[in-house]
Formats: C-alpha cells, sequence, structure tokens
C-alpha cells in the first residue's frame, strides 16, 4: 500500500457541516419530486445481517428534518443505512444531549454516530483558542455537570448510541490548523479518558466511543487515548482532487490516501471506521475511485467495519467540491452496484 501523503499546514480533511439546529420535535418533511432528467429512486431493502460493513452518511438536516433526508438518500441509492452522522457543539444552543432524535433513530433501525466537539462554533475563526471548551479544563473536571447530563441521558435512552469526541484532533503536536483542540496530545488523552470514565460511571453501557483521528500514520498514535478507553477506531479520507488551489492539491486513489493510515491502525486491533469519505469530480473518474474504494475494503481492509459518507453537494470551504456520491449519474449507478454486494449491510 502506498502511504498517505505527508500533510502540509494548509491541507484540511473538512470543516464541520453547517448545522440546522432544531428543539421541537415536529419537522416538516419534505417531499421529493423527480424532474425528468433526476435518477430514478430505489426501494432500500432490509439490513443484511450477514454484511460485514455498514453504511453510513452525514446527510445536511439530519436529524431534524425528521430523518427525510435519510429516507431520500436510501432511495436513491437503494440502499439502507446503519449509521447516520450529526454534530453537536458543547457551547451552541444544539449543546444537550439528544434524546428524543437518538430514540427516532433507533426506531428507524440506524445507529447515530454523534460528533461531540468542545467548542462554540466559530468557522470564521476555528483555530482561536476557547479556554471555556479547551481540553485541560475537561480534562480537569470543569465540565463534568455538563458530561454526566450527557452520560445519564444516553444510558436512559437504552439505544445503540456512538460517540466521536472532538475529532480531527491529530495535526503536529502543538499545531492547529482548523479546530482549537488540535495540536494538544496529552490534554486531549486526558479528557477522551475523563469521558469515558463518567460515562462507564453513570452505565452507559449502550455507548461506543469512537477515537475519530487523521493521518493514522503520523501523529496520530501521540493522541491515542488507550485501547481500554477506545471501542472503535475512525479516520477521515476525502480526495480533494484538483478542485483545490493550493500546492497540495492532486488527485489521489483511495489506496494513497487510506493505505498507510489501515497499516498504522491496524497495530490497535480494533474496528475501523471511514468517519467522513468523499471525493470531488475534478481531476480523475470519480467513479472509478469509489470503484476502488468498496470493492478493496472487501479484499484489503478487513478490520473497516463502517463507511460514513460525507453527502454534502458543496463543501463550506471549496464551494466547487460536490462531496455527494450522486453528483454525477455515473458515479451514482456504480456506487448502486457496489453496495448491492452483500458484503455490504
Amino acid at each position: 500500500w502506498a502511504l498517505t501523503p505527508a500533510p502540509t499546514a494548509t491541507e484540511r480533511p473538512t470543516l464541520t457541516p453547517v448545522l440546522v439546529s432544531a428543539v421541537t420535535p415536529t419537522p416538516e418533511v419534505p417531499t421529493f419530486t423527480p424532474t425528468p432528467d433526476a435518477p430514478a429512486l430505489l426501494p432500500a431493502p432490509p439490513l443484511n445481517p450477514a454484511g460485514r460493513v455498514g453504511l453510513g452518511a452525514y446527510l445536511v438536516g439530519t436529524p431534524y428534518d425528521g430523518f427525510a433526508a435519510v429516507r431520500r438518500f436510501e432511495s436513491l441509492v437503494g440502499h439502507r443505512v446503519q449509521y447516520v452522522l450529526w454534530f453537536q457543539a458543547w457551547g451552541d444552543e444544539d449543546r444537550a444531549f439528544a434524546g428524543y432524535w437518538t430514540s427516532q433513530a433507533a426506531q428507524n433501525g440506524t445507529i447515530p454516530v454523534i460528533t461531540w466537539e468542545p467548542w462554540r462554533r466559530d468557522f470564521a475563526n476555528p483555530t482561536a483558542e476557547q479556554p471555556d471548551y479547551s481540553l485541560a479544563s475537561i480534562a480537569a473536571g470543569d465540565h463534568d455537570d455538563y458530561i454526566r447530563t450527557w452520560a445519564g441521558a444516553a444510558a436512559g435512552a437504552g439505544v445503540p448510541i456512538i460517540l466521536r469526541f472532538a475529532h480531527e484532533q491529530s495535526t503536529e503536536p502543538n499545531s492547529r490548523l482548523w479546530y482549537p483542540w488540535q495540536g494538544d496530545p496529552e490534554n486531549y488523552r486526558a479528557a477522551f479518558r475523563h469521558i469515558v470514565g463518567l460515562f462507564r460511571e453513570a452505565g452507559a453501557s449502550n455507548v461506543q466511543f469512537l477515537w475519530s483521528a487523521m493521518w493514522l500514520d503520523g501523529s496520530a498514535a501521540e493522541y491515542y487515548p488507550g485501547s481500554d478507553v477506545v471501542d472503535l477506531i475512525g479516520t477521515t479520507v476525502l480526495n480533494h482532487g484538483t478542485a483545490v488551489t493550493t500546492p497540495w492539491a492532486q488527485w489521489r486513489t483511495f489506496g494513497e490516501l487510506f493505505g498507510g493510515q489501515y497499516q498504522a491502525a491496524a497495530g490497535w486491533g480494533k474496528p475501523i471506521f471511514l468517519t467522513e469519505l468523499g471525493t470531488a469530480e475534478q481531476g480523475g473518474d470519480k467513479a472509478a475511485w469509489l470503484s476502488e474504494v468498496f470493492t478493496s475494503l472487501k479484499f484489503n481492509y478487513p478490520l473497516v467495519s463502517g463507511v460514513l459518507l460525507l453527502e454534502v453537494e458543496s463543501d463550506r470551504e471549496w464551494p466547487d467540491i460536490n462531496w455527494s456520491v450522486g453528483s454525477s449519474l455515473e458515479s451514482l449507478n456504480t456506487f448502486r452496484r457496489l453496495v448491492s454486494d452483500p458484503y455490504f449491510k
């Protein structure tokens, strides 16, 4: 396998997608009216219990649209999803545990993957220090009341939940590139372990902790909080192609992006998730790139047990990038064929 290209100070796998926040569980569910040139919607069969890899997605509006986007995506690709990804921030109006939406996800037969971000969102200045939500303050117990509220609510929900705390943290030490919690391995490890301890005290055995890093063959090992507190390992895999006007922009194969990371992660012996997966159209063949991903998982990467697609049609930082598998009819039809393999749940 090829090694992942060395990151530069400007390379960014992703910024948190825009959230649609809501506090009332009475959403209006939009309807989808196909246009004459729209691809046909397909029936979504039940999840295949014998499959090895679960499919998931981040979809704009989820969960606050009542999972309408999830249903539309499932019909579009003709496949059920096992996981739904959404984001919640410690310092914003969506800071409370989303009990209603978590229960609704379970009733829909899906497992929520909640990205729990310790900050007040500030995309205009994303690397600015936020002392109120620092990793050191979390490790010191300053947020214990808040964490215990989540832990108790999660335990009470009694449904499977995956918690993804402070993702994409593993930049080189002392380097913050797009989140304030990056570059601090010691306090990251301490904060992660502290949170898991509080959830265990609350009896939240239904919660799995996803350590979701990046460049797993780089500085990530310094951030690894320990196999006793990590249930799942994740990494972001985005191929920006040539849509980005920076020196590092080039088309990269899935093997180039993930092969070295997989070798590094295999040493921890945990199931692996591709927590945000996608490719641009510019610079190469998107359908062929997706083919490489979903055929190589079966034969080359047996520890991968979950794939979460970044279904965003216009990237926040580079609007010309459409990450979604339906960015072209060729890409969509290829994806439909690939996930019809019974290897995928």
